[in-house]
């Protein structure tokens, strides 16, 4: 009886502070997780404050919103993670993708190219000169492919 009895007491600022603990918790985690049940209680929250149910739709709305936010949101959270990845954040070398420079130095098909101000490892399966003018084809970790433009 004493969780029943808990639960009939349940009111808009008890949802607005389960919320904030799942907001505060996620922040600490950065995993999302937690995001889409802070943002339901956040939801009960406004539901409860308008008094129009009890205590159990608004469990019932919290579990709904939780799912149907989770199911819908992570994807969605997923795919702007990958495309702000394939946008070369926090990848500087992805982006010099297509960008010229110059050969510093190069033989056996390994050497190095400035590109802007900055020195970088390379490989090319031609044969480079040093101050010869290369487009960048792709980069792997720290390495880029060259070929002559």
């Amino acid at each position: 009886m004493d969780l029943i009895g808990f639960l009939t007491t349940l009111g808009p600022q008890h949802w607005l502070v389960l919320g904030l603990i799942l907001l505060i918790a996620e922040m600490a985690s950065g995993t999302t997780y937690l995001l889409w049940p802070a943002v339901a209680a956040f939801a009960t929250a406004l539901v409860s404050l308008l008094g129009a149910t009890n205590w159990i739709a608004e469990v019932a709305i919290f579990a709904v919103l939780v799912i149907a936010l989770t199911a819908f949101g992570r994807p969605l959270v997923e795919r702007w993670k990958r495309d702000g990845a394939a946008n070369g954040l926090n990848e500087r070398s992805t982006s010099l993708i297509g960008e010229r420079g110059v050969v510093t130095d190069f033989a056996n098909g390994a050497g190095s190219v400035k590109v802007g101000d900055t020195i970088w490892r390379a490989v090319s399966e031609e044969a480079l000169e040093a101050g010869q003018a290369v487009q960048i084809d792709s980069v792997d970790g720290v390495t880029l492919r060259v070929k002559r433009t």
